[in-house]
């Protein structure tokens, strides 16, 4: 089984939980390579953004029961001044970010009223993680030598949990990642597989955080807040998120939230594992 995962905190436990499963055969790749290694047939399939995922579905298959998804999340936030409820804002990210500044301006125009316009630089200025988000001036957002955009990312106003924003937008969590297929192709092995680590993963929390040398952050985003499981409600964040990727001009028109489909012994088998159904908070 070849897998290649989007490198990213956020699915770091479940990284480290499929290469503990499979040495040598998981691929960590920036979120912009690892749909392309999928696609050029460099895995069999491959952990990527929902938003990615989602609107690739005329390349690839999305597999069911397994994701990533919260409630909140510390690593995708966005640091707001005085801007925060004004009619406009510049938002630069690298192309790490690309995801992140998506949810960011759905969330600042659902939210605040606010209009983003998001630009994509290949590098941010220096001493600003290649994930970070940073608000500038509007006239500054599609240049400059970058003394705006550290200023504004300075640390001082208001810090948007993003995941928390959608959360109290949509009611549900959201899902940051999902595992995908090449479109049409068998991913009978491919699920039943994944599900398996995803159940351990779920299960051994404890003694697997005890195991890994995880940073304050991610022992208690690991412990008490990622969710493994697409279930109910992880796939009512996916259909109100397909609705947004529509009305932002991400996609050509609404799409279905749909699953690769195993026979039905093996969904039973997922019903049991607790990967499938409604997950109490």
């Amino acid at each position: 089984m070849r897998i290649v995962a989007w490198q990213h905190p956020v699915n770091e436990t479940l990284i480290r939980a499929l290469e503990d499963t499979f040495p040598g055969s998981v691929q960590r790749a920036s979120l912009v390579d690892t749909m392309q290694v999928l696609l050029d047939g460099h895995a069999d399939c491959a952990l990527v953004p929902s938003d990615q995922a989602l609107s690739s579905q005329d390349q690839v298959d999305i597999l069911p029961a397994v994701g990533i998804s919260s409630w909140t999340n510390p690593w995708m936030s966005l640091v707001v001044g005085d801007q925060l409820g004004a009619a406009t804002m510049g938002i630069m990210h690298a192309p790490e970010g690309r995801s992140a500044a998506l949810l960011a301006g759905l969330v600042l125009k659902e939210h605040y009223n606010t209009v983003v316009a998001l630009h994509e630089q290949e590098q941010l200025p220096e001493g600003l993680a290649e994930h970070a988000l940073v608000t500038v001036p509007l006239a500054d957002a599609d240049g400059g030598d970058g003394a705006a955009a550290v200023a504004a990312d300075s640390g001082e106003g208001v810090a948007l949990d993003l995941g928390q924003e959608w959360s109290e937008l949509a009611g549900y969590p959201f899902v940051w990642s999902l595992f995908v297929g090449r479109k049409d192709e068998n991913h009978e092995d491919a699920i039943r597989v994944i599900r398996g680590v995803a159940a351990r993963l779920d299960r051994d929390r404890v003694e697997l955080e005890r195991s890994w040398d995880l940073d304050d952050v991610q022992s208690d985003f690991f412990l008490n807040h990622v969710r493994v499981a697409v279930d109910d409600l992880a796939i009512a964040s996916l259909t109100q998120f397909c609705d947004h990727l529509y009305y932002y001009g991400i996609t050509e028109e609404i799409l279905p939230v749909q699953f690769a489909s195993l026979p039905k012994d093996d969904q039973d088998d997922f019903e049991e594992d607790g990967l499938t159904g409604e997950i109490d908070e």
